[in-house]
């Protein structure tokens, strides 16, 4: 089907899409400025559950910021690969979140960020449901 025949992507996802480059810009001023927002803890990131600290932090923060932001212009320009790497990007977060919290529950010394981790964890599993259920028409098609 010629692209002037398609019909347009659902608007949320185009706000999904902003949304999702709002956070990079806010991950990169956490790398600039080296601090977690709303206190003066160094800074820190987890992926694949392994935490990181410093400058470690900052490259998987950097990394992190430029995985948001190509999905969020892959989607803004309605691009399927652009939902498709979403897709993956928030299964990757819900994987590392169930990892941290099992790897951590045993640790006093984090359990803060566990209870934290647990809290987020539905949040992280419903936005993976919602783009996964908004996404199908445009991926698999309109049936």
């Amino acid at each position: 089907m010629p692209d002037s025949l398609k019909a347009p992507w659902p608007a949320d996802l185009k706000v999904f899409a902003v949304l999702s480059a709002a956070w990079a810009v806010g991950l990169i001023g956490r790398v600039v400025t080296g601090v977690m927002p709303l206190s003066h803890a160094p800074l820190q990131a987890v992926i694949a559950g392994m935490k990181f600290h410093g400058e470690s932090a900052r490259v998987v923060l950097s990394l992190e910021a430029a995985i948001l932001a190509v999905f969020a212009a892959g989607i803004l320009a309605e691009r399927r690969w652009g939902l498709v790497l979403a897709l993956c990007y928030l299964a990757e977060v819900v994987m590392s979140h169930f990892i941290f919290i099992l790897a951590y529950l045993s640790d006093v010394s984090e359990s803060l960020h566990v209870r934290v981790a647990a809290l987020e964890g539905p949040a992280v599993v419903l936005l993976l449901l919602y783009l996964w259920i908004r996404s199908r028409g445009v991926l698999f098609g309109d049936d």
